[in-house]
């Protein structure tokens, strides 16, 4: 499985989709299906989708994607051209920054524009079971929702996220935009919870699952 490692921050849409495929030299496809337990390294199930999620900030973490990604530049080739060889294709895209944008209601005061600085290279004709690791949120953004998220059921934040970047080493670049929606709370439970135990949130506290399991000191059997 080809692996792109790239933590950066991201936001998210009510439909879970990405838009203006069209000439892309770098394309964004869909957010896959993560696996894992609290505490440890996420793993990928490249083969499922997901197309929202939802977030309890008082876990205190971000929303982690792992988001398809693939490359348009054709892998390198030679082709002759009257009696000469001319190389064709195979240039790598670096990207330098994600921009993002985000819809809420209530708006939350989320910044109408965020960009965020990255290093990520992806090579000719990456494809296939290649992903990115991206946060939902960027730091501006998160750091909003943390202090202005309603209890459960919570608001809808929309993102709409692009990256920009290099073609080789001077065109610059933009991908096709990504949405993605997830659904922002805050349970007023912090971490470390009570019980000293968190569950749920796959791989992240707070995201897609509770913060903490119950006091059992305080269950009525």
């Amino acid at each position: 499985m080809k692996r792109l490692m790239m933590v950066a921050a991201l936001a998210v849409a009510q439909s879970g989709c990405v838009s203006g495929q069209g000439d892309a030299p770098v394309l964004f496809t869909n957010a896959l299906v993560l696996t894992g337990s609290p505490g440890q390294a996420c793993d990928v199930e490249t083969s499922q989708f997901i197309s929202q999620g939802s977030l309890d900030v008082s876990g205190g973490g971000n929303y982690v994607l792992a988001m398809g990604v693939r490359s348009t530049v054709p892998i390198g080739r030679s082709v002759i051209i009257g009696d000469v060889p001319v190389g064709v294709g195979g240039e790598s895209i670096t990207l330098t920054e994600f921009v993002y944008s985000y819809e809420a209601s209530p708006d939350l005061g989320l910044p109408e524009e965020e960009i965020v600085a990255t290093y990520s290279v992806i090579p000719a004709g990456t494809g296939g079971d290649s992903y990115v690791f991206v946060t939902a949120f960027g730091p501006q953004a998160i750091e909003k929702l943390r202090t202005g998220a309603p209890g459960s059921p919570g608001v809808s934040v929309i993102s709409h996220v692009r990256a920009r970047g290099r073609l080789g080493s001077s065109s610059n670049v933009e991908s096709n935009e990504f949405s993605f929606p997830v659904k922002v709370y805050a349970s007023g439970i912090s971490v470390p919870c009570p019980t000293g135990f968190v569950v749920g949130g796959i791989c992240n506290p707070g995201q897609d699952g509770p913060v903490c399991v119950p006091d059992e000191s305080t269950t009525t059997p």
